[in-house]
């Protein structure tokens, strides 16, 4: 298009105001109030004095308000038309802008394209740890940005991403699956790492604190274990000593029992010369009775203890 050229001419106004002369006539009237004192009595002087002075300064604003309403008309008319022309301009503007920005949208959308392929050709088996999506720099779309500084790009954050995972993995704990998962969702390998360390020192501390309830519950079991031994103990000392007394007193009723046999023996002799076979001390209410007793020597002595402890003379012969 031709080049247009503005010609604008301003030529100044002149306002003409005997300003000196109102000023000094000014000053000398507001001159006479400098330390004026009013009384009740003379209140109603200084209201008129007071309407008088706001009519005054009502009449200049009202002058220099009309000046400049005046002064402004050529600016006004000025202003509308270099606004229509302005508008003129602003049609063929969005025009060709329009034009334009549909020619950046489409060359934006063949770099997001082309970011994509290379994106694709890198990523490999490291696509769930390092979305395009979570490296994205608006600036690859830029023209000035070159496919070879974003394909650097990629393939640095990509590395990166797989030198990450390749760490976590490597810590050999059970929070390996979950610090992954972070790492997915935050990017941030040392946020991984420090949630695998906490998780690490949390489970010492649960181990710590089970073995000393194990040791303390192994301990509670031999203490138990050796209480229960020394009250085994001390049943089996008092059972051997009841076992003991036991044996005296069974000792001392045979001892009894040998000794009552003895004293029988001679009188049972005599009886058996004589050929009777009667024991001796019958009386009117008692019967002589004999027994063939087939037993062990323990049942034996039973035999003899419960007869001793109903007071029936007896006599054991061993045959």
């Amino acid at each position: 298009m031709n080049e247009l050229t503005l010609n604008v001419k301003q030529n100044p106004g002149v306002i003409e105001l005997n300003f000196d002369e109102i000023e000094k006539a000014l000053d000398a009237k507001l001159a006479e109030y400098k330390g004026a004192v009013f009384t009740e009595e003379s209140k109603s002087i200084a209201k008129s004095e007071v309407a008088n002075l706001r009519k005054l300064k009502k009449d200049f604003e009202d002058a220099r308000k009309g000046v400049k309403k005046e002064w402004m008309k050529p600016y006004e008319d000025f202003e509308a038309k270099m606004k229509n022309l302005t508008e003129k301009i602003d049609e063929p503007i969005c025009l060709i802008d329009s034009q334009l920005k549909d020619f950046e949208r489409k060359r934006r959308e063949e770099r997001r394209e082309k970011i994509k392929e290379i994106y694709q050709e890198i990523i490999g088996d490291m696509e769930e740890y390092c979305d395009l999506g979570r490296i994205y720099d608006t600036k690859w779309e830029n023209a000035t940005t070159t496919m070879r500084s974003i394909r650097e790009s990629i393939a640095t954050a990509v590395e990166s991403a797989r030198i990450a995972v390749s760490t976590i993995s490597g810590m050999q704990s059970d929070a390996v699956e979950k610090a992954l998962e972070i790492y997915k969702d935050s990017q941030d390998m040392a946020k991984a790492v420090a949630y695998i360390n906490n998780y690490e020192q949390q489970k010492a501390e649960i181990m710590r604190r089970e073995e000393e309830r194990r040791r303390q519950e192994e301990e509670r079991r031999r203490l138990a274990e050796e209480k229960r031994i020394r009250v085994a103990e001390r049943e089996a000392i008092e059972r051997e000593a009841r076992i003991r007394e036991q044996a005296r007193q069974e000792a001392e009723a045979r001892e009894s029992q040998a000794a009552r046999q003895e004293a029988a023996v001679a009188p049972l002799e005599t009886e058996k010369s004589g050929g009777d076979d009667v024991m001796p001390f019958v009386q009117p209410d008692t019967r002589t009775v004999f027994y063939h007793v087939v037993a062990s020597d323990e049942d034996i002595q039973a035999i003899d203890m419960a007869l001793d402890s109903i007071g029936v003379y007896y006599e054991r012969r061993d045959g």
